[in-house]
Formats: structure tokens, sequence, C-alpha cells
């Protein structure tokens, strides 16, 4: 074999790697665990006649869920919301042909099974006529993993190749073609007008307007808010057994610096001005936190900790969390925000005030008792009633540290520093790793390995300040901290940057919901992942164990709204109910669907019995 036959063998693979079309690539749609890929293939005379197809070319749309994902089919047969593609050429509706899906166990009834697509799937569009017109088309679908799921509406386009085609009949996906089209005749007109299921077609009524009728009964009626005057009564009591909640307890390390404030000082009357000093403005922190909430939840319409929702605000409370507690390994010295027991800040007071809104940042998501009554009613009023009672809740939160600016010589009841002094840092600094490691659990899968390696550069960045010491007045001082900086920076860019992935969501939808109403009788459970108290129910009362005892005994449908990211259809459901935070738990019975019985904040596996053992009254 001669060498110029070599070159033009090597050369003709090259040529035939770079001449791939563009359209042959997987798409990504930013986080979302999926991607999409279009191509075009021909149909001949036979695989017309085959087929049934009045079609001479057909456009493809292949689905492919990361590993471990799937999306429901079509006719999932089951509570799963149904992968719909609308697709229309130049204003005409075109049909669309559904393959069938792969059975697995329903994730809600494991002795059910519904019907997914979890590897590349293909989404048949018989295209009319020769010419190759551009197409548009919008993807709805329901991406779910083993415990979450993620609804995604995709607007998508595609411009059919005018040259040669390969034969479809040739595809290894031919035969599910051929099934899809026994099953679906899609050149029928009412095929091509709307290719969905008759039973989950979207509701006439807006999803945000179609709950107006629903006059819900709550399990404690005397905890239901009304008034204002009972809304901050209760938000007093509110805030300040927020305090004992076990969903603030990782921030206990922070309020350490409230209670050990002032323990360096020499003598007595000095340890009581510090000790004093410390927890006024610990306290104005809260408060000042709690203004700012109120008038970014009075502004944006948002629920109590829904601001746990982005991402970006998680990873940076992650990243100072995890540079608090390299300050009390002694790796460096914040310049303001320092939990160090055995020496005082050059910034006391703006560490105090900075430490106070940091601990009450990390405890919103949280929901005790009374609270989910008064955010409920305050949460649906004017901008004037929602910082009142706001600043009641930020009150009640900060009354025991004021308890201690009152009375200042309770620093006596705190033992003087000493060797355990470093030990203690040491425990705190773990406690806040701790913490670090409940906020990386809020954050999506697919930033989860972003947000490791920032954590790492983060190291550095402390590494290097360190080492650097105080001030910038020299070059051995100031190149080391802007190489910090520097780190620090790429750290949050890396973690920040659009990914290929992400794992979140709910199978509650309006439509199935609606369609159950009257039929069965329905829980729907209201949850998110920046929720721990949701979390504490998911393991105490409503686990898969109980909910499949109670789905047996009461015939229920089981029902969960997630949301961990933004939910209109279930932010609409939740505001019907008249709530704004959660937990929540709404039971639709059978015979009065219109009353849903709603259980709020954390209730125990005996009042869920009762609830429901409540509804199948007569």
């Amino acid at each position: 074999m001669s060498p110029r036959f070599l070159k033009l063998c090597l050369l003709a693979i090259l040529l035939t790697i770079v001449a791939q079309p563009a359209a042959l690539a997987l798409e990504r749609h930013g986080d979302l665990p999926l991607g999409t890929q279009w191509q075009c293939f021909r149909l001949d005379e036979k695989a017309r006649k085959q087929s049934g197809l009045d079609a001479e070319r057909l456009a493809v749309l292949f689905l492919e869920p990361d590993a471990k994902w799937y999306t429901y089919s079509h006719e999932p047969k089951g509570l799963g919301k149904p992968t719909t593609l609308k697709a229309n050429q130049g204003g005409a509706p075109l049909p669309v042909l559904y393959p069938l899906g792969t059975p697995k166990p329903d994730p809600v009834d494991p002795a059910a099974q519904v019907l997914a697509y979890p590897e590349r799937t293909p989404l048949f569009v018989p295209l009319p006529g020769k010419a190759a017109k551009p197409l548009t088309a919008t993807l709805e679908l329901l991406l779910c993993t083993t415990d979450k799921c993620l609804p995604a509406k995709l607007n998508l386009s595609y411009t059919p190749p005018p040259g040669p085609l390969p034969e479809a009949s040739a595809q290894p996906w031919w035969q599910r073609l051929l099934t899809a089209a026994a099953a679906q005749p899609a050149a029928r007109p009412a095929l091509q007008a709307d290719s969905a299921p008759q039973a989950l077609q979207e509701p006439a009524t807006a999803p945000t307007e179609g709950w107006q009728h629903l006059k819900p009964r709550y399990f404690q009626p005397e905890l239901e808010v009304r008034s204002l005057f009972k809304a901050v009564l209760l938000g007093l009591l509110a805030g300040f057994i927020l305090n004992f909640m076990p969903c603030v307890l990782p921030v206990i390390s922070i309020k350490l610096s409230a209670f050990m404030a002032g323990s360096t000082a020499a003598t007595m009357d000095m340890r009581r001005a510090r000790f004093r000093e410390h927890n006024l403005f610990f306290a104005l922190g809260i408060l000042l936190y709690f203004f700012a909430l109120s008038a970014i939840l009075g502004a944006t319409g948002l629920a109590w900790g829904q601001i746990f929702q982005k991402p970006a605000i998680v990873l940076v409370l992650t990243l100072l969390i995890f540079a608090l507690s390299l300050s009390l390994f002694g790796v460096f010295s914040l310049p303001i925000v320092d939990l160090k027991f055995d020496r005082m800040t050059t910034h006391p007071k703006l560490q105090a005030l900075f430490t106070g809104l940091l601990a009450t940042l990390l405890a919103t998501p949280c929901s005790g008792p009374f609270l989910g009554g008064v955010l409920g009613w305050t949460l649906m009023q004017p901008p004037w009633i929602i910082s009142s009672v706001l600043a009641a809740i930020g009150l009640g939160m900060a009354s025991p540290y004021l308890v201690m600016v009152l009375f200042p010589g309770l620093v006596r009841l705190f033992p003087k520093p000493g060797a355990w002094t470093g030990h203690l840092e040491k425990i705190v600094g773990l406690l806040l790793l701790g913490t670090c490691v409940y906020l990386l659990g809020i954050l999506p899968a697919a930033r989860l390995i972003p947000a490791l390696v920032a954590l790492w550069l983060t190291a550095v960045a402390a590494w290097l300040w360190g080492i650097a010491g105080p001030g910038f007045d020299s070059r051995r001082n100031a190149v080391p901290k802007l190489l910090a900086i520097c780190a620090l920076a790429a750290g949050i860019f890396w973690a920040l940057r659009p990914t290929q992935t992400v794992a979140h969501m709910e199978p509650y939808a309006y439509a199935p919901l609606r369609e159950l109403l009257g039929r069965q009788t329905v829980v729907v459970d209201f949850t998110a992942d920046w929720c721990p108290s949701c979390k504490v129910l998911e393991q105490t009362t409503l686990t898969p164990a109980r909910l499949g005892d109670m789905k047996t005994r009461y015939g229920l449908a089981l029902m969960r709204a997630d949301l961990t990211e933004k939910n209109p259809e279930a932010e609409a459901l939740l505001q019907a109910l008249g709530s704004q935070s959660i937990p929540v738990l709404a039971i639709f019975t059978k015979n009065a669907p219109e009353s849903p019985l709603v259980l709020r904040d954390l209730f125990t596996p005996a009042q869920f019995e009762e609830a429901l053992q409540s509804t199948t009254r007569p």
C-alpha cells in the first residue's frame, strides 16, 4: 500500500469528521439535564406505504436525558406530566408521533408502573412538501431522577437541510416509528391541531386564576391570623421560638460569638461594656435583616425562604461560611467578620452587626410554630403590614440578645478564656463546615462539582491571605493578597458559569390535579430542598412506608409540589390555600374537593392520621 494512498485515506477521514453538520451535535439547554438533537430523513414510496404517512420528509427530534434521568412518555399512564411537542411550519401546525415509553415503577406507588423515556428517544414530525422550510416547536416535559423532578418548557427551531437525506427506513428506530404510526395516525387533522391527550390538555382557565373557588379549612384554626394585632403578637412569639428550632442549630456557632463577646477584657466593667455593645449590634443586625427582607418580599412577592431558590446566593453563603471556618482553624484572619473568641476584632461593632445579619440569613429557610399562619396572612397584605409583622418576628428573634443588652451582668455566667478557648474555636469551625455541607445539599446536583472547586480555591485564597500578613504596605503583603482575590474570583466565576445539568423539581401539575378532584382524595405536599422543616417531615411523618400505607387505607392520590425552584403553578395553589411559607400539606377530599384541609408547619404522624380520618367522616 503506497504512502500516497494512506495519506488520501487519512485526509478523507479527517474531512468526514470536520464536515459533520452542526445539527448532529446535542444542543444543551442551560442547566437542564437534557440534550436535544434535530435530524431530517427521507421517506421513499415504500416507507410511506409501510408507515401510512403522507409525507416525503421526516424531521426527528431526539431527546437524550443525562445519566440517571428520565422524562415521562407522551402517555405516562400515571401522574407524571406527559412529554408534548407542538410543532408548526409557516404558522401551520404539524402532526407529531410519539414512541411508546419504557415501563418503570411509579415513584409514588412502586407496585404500579408508568411509561418513561429513560434513554435517547426520537419524536417524529412528518413534513409536508419537498421544500426545506424552517419549523418552530415547543417542547414540554418533566425530567426526573429517583428523588426529584424538574419541569421544562423549551422553544426550539430547526431548518431541514436541502441536500440528499438518509433513508428513514434504514434507521434503528424505524420499528418504533411504525408502532407509533399505528397507534397515532398522524395524518388526521385532529392530531395536527393538538397532539396532547385529551385528559391532560392545558386548562382553559390559567393556573394562577383557577383556584379562586377554594374554601380551605385549617387543622389548627386558632393559629390562623386575620388581624394585624394577632399577627404581631404571634410574630414576636414565632421569632423567639425560631432561635431554638433544630434547623437553626448549624448557626449556633455564629451566635456563640454573642455569648463570648468581651470574655478577653481585663476587668468586669470592661467585660460588661463589650458584652452589651456586641449583643446590641448583633440584635441590630437581626432587625436590619428583617427590615431588608420585608422590603424584598413586599416588592417581589416572593415567599418566605424563597431566596434560597437562587443557587448564586446559596453558593456565596457557602463560601463565606467556609471562609469563617478556615479563620477559626487559624488559616487566616477575616478583616471584619471574625469569630475568634480570644481576641477582639479591629471593628467590633461591624463584626457584631454582620454576624447578626449572617446568622439570621442562614435561619431564613426555617419554619417554626406559629410562623406558617403568620406569614400566610402577612405576605398577602400591603407592604406596611408586611414590614410591621416581619419587624415583630425580627424583634422576637433578637429578644434574647436584647435581654443581654439590658442585663450585661450576665457576662459573668460565661467562663473566662483559657486553653479551652482554642479547642472551642475548632469545634465551632467544624460546626461551620457542617453548615457548608447542608448548604451544598441545597444546590442543584449539577452545581456541586463547580461549588467544590470554588471551595478549594477559597481555601487557596485564605492561605495566601494568611501568609501575607496585615496591610498592603509592601509587595510582600500586596502580591499574595491580590493573588488571593484572583483565586476567589476565579472560584466564584467557575461555580456560577452555565452548567450542563441541573437537579431539581416536582410531579405536581395543575391539569392532573384538576382531573383527580372529586374522583379521589388527593394529598398535595409542598416542599423544597432549601426547607429543613420539610426534610424533617419527610424523615418522620411523610415517610414512604407511611404514605404507602395511608394511600392503601384511604384510597389517596399523592402529589408533591416542589418549590426548590420557581414554580408558578404550585405557588398559585399555595397562595390559594392561604399560605406563603412551607411546609404545607393540603388534603382535597373526594366528597368536598373545594374545601381542602390544610396542615401547616411541622405535624406528627398522629395529627396526619387524625386529619385523614376527619376527611372520611360524614
